[in-house]
């Protein structure tokens, strides 16, 4: 019995070993192989990330200053019922062309009609009164009272006529100024009351163009500066303007200066509410540096480029906050983080961080930028 006992532990002795033996080698052969792989790793260095690159470039740029715009018809506005009554007329069609003075919408004016020849029939009886009186006055057989009576009764006979046609004016309803008109509102036989909107109409040439200045440049623009309108969903097409208002006071929120400008617009492809860009020229030039447009990436802290510096490991990327002045065909103004000559990369920069070895391949060929030609790094 002791016999077997012993040989029973022993087995389960050896067992043991031989299962610490094995999993002792195992953890063995993947602590040398993750070793050898991180001294391969270490030898070879970081990976390289292959990028383009272009210079920064200084340039002359005419010295303007850019604003987000607001188009707004020169005139415009709601037409609306004066008073209230039934519309027995409708001489337009929404979205048509109009003169000033014309008739757009016709109310009931049946007792107002009425009225007017009721009145008219008593300014012919003032009248025979007033030409009988003062021909017996200069008879000297009746008295100057009368004839004076007779004279208010025929001022008050015209006055009533002018307030019939004042009334009869106010049931219609027509166009203020040429203009093109909106949507019509109304529909025959509709009871309307006083203020019922009937048709928006608007003037569409010129145009007034609606921008803010920052509290920095209000120094910089007066009455009279030219200005430039590019319209996004007009990109073939650029329109001349001059600021034709500047606000009284900054905007105590925003610190900005509201301003307007005034463009012609003869074939009405412009329309109230659109938006675009306005550029004011300032009529100088300055120097500047630039990057074309692919080269900005953004992050939390503002705008940055990857610069390409010289490493002992060969070229890398490094990160520079910068800040941008205007755009123009395809580069960006750099007022600061930047200086001529630097190669910053225009294209690979989702790949890279802060230090990342970099490979430096030729710019692609076409690289396209909205509201500029392809742009290959050259100067602007």
């Amino acid at each position: 019995m002791a016999t077997q006992r012993t040989r029973l532990i022993r087995r389960i002795v050896i067992l043991v070993l031989f299962v610490v033996v094995v999993y002792g080698g195992v953890i063995g052969f993947h602590s040398y192989t993750a070793h050898m792989v991180r001294k391969a790793l270490a030898a070879k260095g970081p990976p390289i990330v292959t990028v383009s690159t272009a210079k920064a470039k200084t340039a002359t740029w005419p010295d303007r200053l850019s604003a987000v715009a607001s188009l707004k018809a020169v005139q415009g506005t709601t037409l609306t019922a004066q008073t209230a009554g039934t519309v027995t007329g409708l001489h337009f069609h929404s979205g048509e062309k109009v003169k000033k003075g014309q008739l757009l919408v016709q109310l009931n004016d049946n007792v107002a009609r009425a009225r007017l020849q009721a009145d008219q029939a008593k300014l012919v009886n003032a009248r025979q009164e007033l030409e009988r009186q003062r021909n017996l006055y200069r008879r000297k057989a009746t008295s100057q009272s009368q004839l004076q009576s007779a004279e208010a009764a025929y001022r008050e006979a015209k006055a009533a006529i002018a307030g019939d046609k004042a009334a009869l004016a106010n049931l219609q309803v027509s166009a203020p100024f040429d203009g093109r008109l909106g949507i019509r509102q109304v529909s025959l036989g509709q009871y309307v009351s006083p203020g019922t909107g009937v048709v928006d109409i608007h003037q569409w040439n010129p145009m007034h163009v609606d921008f803010q200045v920052p509290q920095k440049d209000v120094s910089r623009i007066e009455k009279g500066d030219a200005v430039t309108l590019t319209v996004n969903a007009l990109e073939d097409k650029t329109f001349k303007g001059k600021i034709t208002s500047l606000a009284s006071s900054l905007d105590n929120g925003t610190r900005n200066l509201s301003a307007q400008a005034t463009v012609p617009n003869p074939k009405t492809v412009l329309r109230p509410g659109m938006y675009g860009e306005v550029e004011i020229s300032l009529g100088s030039s300055r120097k500047v540096v630039t990057v074309p447009r692919t080269a900005l990436a953004y992050n939390t802290y503002g705008d940055y480029v990857y610069v390409v510096v010289k490493g002992k490991q060969g070229p890398t990327a490094k990160e520079r906050i910068v800040h941008t002045g205007g755009t123009r065909d395809g580069r960006v103004a750099i007022t600061k983080g930047v200086k001529a000559g630097d190669e910053v990369v225009i294209a690979g920069q989702v790949k890279l961080h802060a230090g990342a070895r970099v490979k430096v391949v030729a710019s692609p060929k076409a690289v396209t930028h909205p509201g500029g030609p392809a742009d290959d790094g050259s100067g602007g």
